[in-house]
């Protein structure tokens, strides 16, 4: 086994139990229903999460022609699908009983500060993990992944220090379009 594969195998682990929280945190919400009150702007964060766990997941193949791995590199590359996992904690109230009822807004604005902060954190660590995997890598990424970094890490600083509604109701929005337009623009391909 090459060390690629076998370090991914960790990466991949922490990345699934993110998947896994928000399934099950949806899994939840479907199940209990009828005692959930669900917000949209919270529903749109979870499929913003989501997709970007997938993406995260997808790019990480960009590391497998590293040649050699340090602990310290691995530390480092750990650090993306680990900020994801406890984002996607902070997304869900603590799993309880199916009878209790849940007002997901309440939720949603109890822990928008630390959610956001937490989220806010992974467009250094990308942009770091992109200039570690070479100068010319990061250059092939092009002006499109500097502007779109800076509009996540803009638009999710101010998300974690407002509560005001209709920035959090445009901004989920907002980010699920630019994740998409980014995802097919940079990173339509494996390799």
């Amino acid at each position: 086994m090459d060390p690629f594969s076998y370090l991914s195998v960790l990466i991949s682990i922490v990345l699934a139990l993110g998947m896994t929280r928000v399934l099950a945190g949806v899994g939840d919400m479907l199940q209990a229903r009828s005692r959930r009150r669900i917000y949209w702007v919270h529903a749109v964060w979870i499929v913003n999460l989501f997709l970007y766990l997938v993406v995260a997941w997808w790019i990480f193949y960009r590391w497998r022609n590293q040649q050699t791995w340090t602990f310290f590199l691995f530390v480092f590359v750990l650090i993306s699908p680990t900020i994801l996992y406890l984002a996607s904690m902070l997304l869900f109230p603590r799993e309880g009983g199916i009878d209790e009822s849940i007002d997901y807004k309440t939720h949603y604005y109890a822990n928008h500060r630390a959610f956001f902060a937490l989220f806010s954190l992974f467009t250094p660590v990308d942009v770091v993990d992109s200039l570690l995997k070479g100068t010319r890598h990061f250059l092939e990424l092009g002006p499109q992944f500097t502007v779109s970094g800076v509009l996540y890490f803009a638009g999710l600083v101010t998300a974690a220090i407002t509560r005001n509604e209709r920035y959090h109701e445009f901004y989920a929005i907002f980010f699920l379009i630019q994740t998409v337009i980014i995802s097919f623009a940079i990173f339509h391909t494996l390799v």
